[in-house]
């Protein structure tokens, strides 16, 4: 078992923070660190629509033309932070066992930008049209997991919190089939080339939703949250686990709470997950990004090293488990 980051921290954007946090990462111990996020994960791949002229702003939402969408391609990719981090690995020398990329998901990517003017309501975006999501958004971002494997990223994973929109416990949303998202999500995961690909959906997830998701082919880790979020671990089936090859990444520590979990409170959780799975438990993290923690305790230092001390506690309980 490996332990892992799912992206985001609570400091301000600079590269030179990236390489802060990155040594800081190899100091605690964590194995497979992403590229730190400090930017808003919506943001960070809204950018290169921005800069081609196939988004804009108005106030603080993204608009789109469906019909430029539909006929142009994103010709130039370029993720700051992505880039930086790899060549500052090399550089530093820094012994990581893996390198993973957090990239944002078509279905969530395209919940946030909108193709009505002057509304912004879900039904206004282009995830309500299944020809944005089908013929942009899985091909742009399809290209950024290709992008992030080129770089050097061994594990890409699709940031998808609105599928727990889409997915409904009885109906889907925007009458999306089953084998409509299995597909949008498969055709992102295996532009993956020699990456391995995994999900993150955080929240409240429910049985149908985590059916769904262990049927993508391409898709090998299903990352959860388990600390603030308990009830997921019933919804886990390890019998679908084996029969997919599919692996949880469970979070163990909260991202939202401002206090340190207690070691003995990380290694249950981590232990119930790994019996309830079967043992298919790997790339150990937080139950989401620390960016939520931003703003908890007045003090951005203080902060960042309480999301630090948090993911020294999962390093403590990932090797702890494993020398047992």
């Amino acid at each position: 078992m490996r332990s892992s980051h799912v992206g985001s921290f609570p400091l301000g954007y600079s590269l030179e923070n990236v390489g802060r946090v990155l040594k800081d990462l190899a100091a605690v111990g964590i194995d497979v660190p992403p590229y730190p996020q400090m930017r808003g994960f919506i943001d960070i791949y809204v950018n290169p629509l921005l800069n081609e002229g196939l988004a804009y702003l108005i106030g603080n939402f993204i608009y789109a033309d469906p019909t430029q969408l539909m006929k142009q391609r994103v010709k130039h990719t370029s993720i700051p932070e992505a880039e930086y981090a790899i060549q500052f690995v090399k550089e530093a020398g820094l012994g990581f066992k893996g390198l993973r990329a957090p990239v944002t998901g078509a279905f969530t990517l395209s919940s946030r930008v909108y193709v009505v003017k002057g509304s912004v309501d879900l039904t206004s975006t282009a995830l309500a049209r299944k020809e944005l999501l089908q013929g942009f958004f899985v091909g742009y971002v399809g290209g950024l997991v290709k992008y992030m494997s080129s770089l050097g990223y061994d594990v890409v994973f699709m940031d998808e919190p609105s599928l727990t929109l889409v997915i409904g416990a009885r109906k889907n949303l925007f009458n999306y089939s089953d084998d409509e998202v299995i597909e949008a999500l498969n055709n992102v995961a295996k532009e993956s080339n020699n990456a391995e690909v995994g999900i993150h959906v955080c929240g409240r997830i429910h049985k149908r939703l985590f059916e769904v998701l262990t049927r993508v082919p391409k898709v090998r880790y299903l990352s959860f949250e388990f600390h603030d979020n308990p009830g997921n671990l019933e919804v886990i089936d390890k019998h679908l686990l084996e029969s997919y090859d599919k692996v949880i990444s469970p979070g163990v520590v909260s991202s939202k709470k401002p206090v340190v979990e207690e070691l003995s409170e990380v290694l249950n959780i981590l232990k119930k997950v790994v019996e309830k799975a079967g043992g298919r438990v790997d790339l150990i993290a937080g139950d989401c990004g620390f960016a939520g923690l931003r703003g908890s305790l007045g003090d951005v230092e203080r902060e960042y090293r309480l999301s630090l001390a948090k993911l020294e506690k999962v390093v403590k309980a990932v090797k702890t488990l494993s020398q047992t």
